[in-house]
């Protein structure tokens, strides 16, 4: 499905080509004028625009610069009754893809319709790919029994069946989880499940961009904006057009780009850098953080608006120590995926080596025990896999010291075992907590300074693990 835009002055055809379009499953934008399509334009961005060269109040051609100033990307087919070589020639120099005579052939215009739009996907498949993104949503299925990913199932199916028609009418969905635990892929059958499936998925790592090109990479930029700014270029959330852009780690996008992100969201525009000028963006927002964006904003880090504003649905992705009945099918899964890919289809796990699997708390998710998996078999030399090794296991010491502006010298020192299970993230947290209440005599003001987080976040986690004072 595509959104089109269809400019012509003869009411008769304009509902005609708008019945016929519809028909295809495609959205329609009409205008009778020039002035109704540049402000179709200032609101929209469609996939593709079939415009007549003469219209009452502005040349076709007019329309067809605009529109390719804004968005060069979009296949613009020409269409009239007074055709010349001269209006064909001036019409494809200034971007149309294609240039039709009336009266129209509606099967033929279906056909030059259908190979327009696959071309133009095909040219933003490639820049994504090029830029280092991805927009495939082709991904692994959600691998699991446990109740907590049958409820991720339910409520990504229950997402997908929202009665919505474009990208942007979608909710914002935020996704909570350690690194490795699999938002990436649940962000793609996000995107798949939602009637996108064809459409653009992009994702974008919010740590990995450089602090200098962020705006560039996101928003685009115009000939000349910086130095080394050759040519205009387009921004990712203007490659994704009609489909999903994934924020992945947005706790680490600077404040500046955040305020930006916040009016994206808002009104749906976007400026490119050293432009003058707004453009719309019809795309649905993924965002995914492996921080405590709550206790980020309390720091002054993250944006208390934007916060709210992407959480419009919340899924929260289980470690993988939390659902280990899941580990079993997810080790299979991916010694399948292996041996088919090192041509090894005799390998199979031992009950030794998944007794190693259900021993360790792997703090690396799913994707270190795909990474294990995938050196088990790489490394075997025979039909039989070795069991893997994990870390030595030791003793540690973990030390939180005082503020520096502390006014008297605090520190907390838990020694944990790791053989005896004691160092997950929650077992540590609630271990501090405990131990500075116990040091402050019980002062929820004092361990709040003592662990530089607001009393806010404190209660927050004391209720979480059933702490009181």
């Amino acid at each position: 499905m595509a959104l089109i835009l269809i400019v012509d002055d003869e009411q008769p055809l304009l509902q005609s080509l708008s019945l016929e379009m519809r028909r295809a499953g495609h959205d329609c934008l009409i205008a009778e004028t020039g002035a109704e399509a540049f402000a179709l334009l200032e609101k929209n961005s469609p996939d593709l625009a079939i415009l007549d060269v003469r219209l009452p109040d502005v040349s076709g051609l007019d329309v067809l610069r605009h529109l390719k100033n804004e968005l060069p990307e979009v296949p613009v087919v020409m269409v009239t009754a007074f055709a010349s070589v001269d209006s064909a020639v001036e019409a494809m120099k200034d971007g149309a893809t294609d240039y039709l005579e009336k009266p129209l052939d509606l099967e033929e215009l279906q056909l030059v319709v259908t190979r327009e739009l696959r071309n133009a996907r095909l040219v933003s498949e490639v820049e994504v790919y090029r830029r280092g993104s991805r927009r495939s949503a082709e991904s692994s299925p959600l691998i699991g029994a446990s109740s907590v990913i049958q409820e991720i199932r339910n409520t990504i199916a229950r997402i997908g069946a929202a009665p919505v028609s474009r990208a942007s009418e979608l909710p914002s969905i935020l996704l909570l989880g350690e690194t490795g635990s699999g938002k990436d892929l649940i962000a793609r059958h996000l995107h798949g499940s939602s009637g996108l499936a064809d459409r653009p998925f992009v994702q974008v790592n919010c740590s990995g961009l450089p602090r200098d090109l962020v705006e560039s990479e996101l928003f685009g930029h115009e000939k000349g904006a910086f130095t080394n700014a050759g040519q205009r270029k387009q921004g990712l959330f203007e490659i994704a057009r009609g489909g999903t852009i994934f924020l992945d780690e947005i706790g680490d996008m600077p404040l500046d780009i955040q305020a930006k992100l916040l009016n994206v969201l808002e009104h749906r525009r976007v400026r490119r850098v050293g432009g003058t000028r707004d453009y719309h963006v019809e795309a649905r927002i993924i965002a995914a953080t492996n921080v405590d964006l709550e206790e980020a904003v309390d720091r002054g880090e993250f944006r208390a608006d934007l916060f709210y504003r992407i959480r419009v649905v919340t899924l929260s992705v289980p470690p993988l120590r939390d659902r280990l009945e899941d580990l079993g099918m997810l080790a299979e899964f991916f010694l399948d995926r292996f041996r088919t890919k090192y041509r090894k289809p005799d390998l199979r796990f031992s009950d030794e080596i998944l007794d190693a699997f259900r021993a360790w708390d792997w703090p690396g998710n799913v994707r270190e025990l795909a990474h294990t998996i995938e050196q088990m078999v790489l490394l075997s030399n025979d039909d039989a896999l070795r069991p893997p090794t994990f870390p030595r296991r030791a003793r540690a010491i973990v030390t939180a010291p005082a503020f520096p502006d502390a006014t008297r010298d605090v520190g907390l020192t838990l020694q944990l075992d790791f053989d005896r299970g004691e160092t997950t993230l929650e077992n540590v947290e609630r271990r501090l907590i405990l131990e500075a209440l116990q040091h402050t005599g019980g002062n929820v003001s004092e361990v709040a300074r003592i662990l530089g987080v607001s009393r806010g976040a404190l209660r927050h986690r004391m209720a979480k693990w059933g702490i009181s004072a």
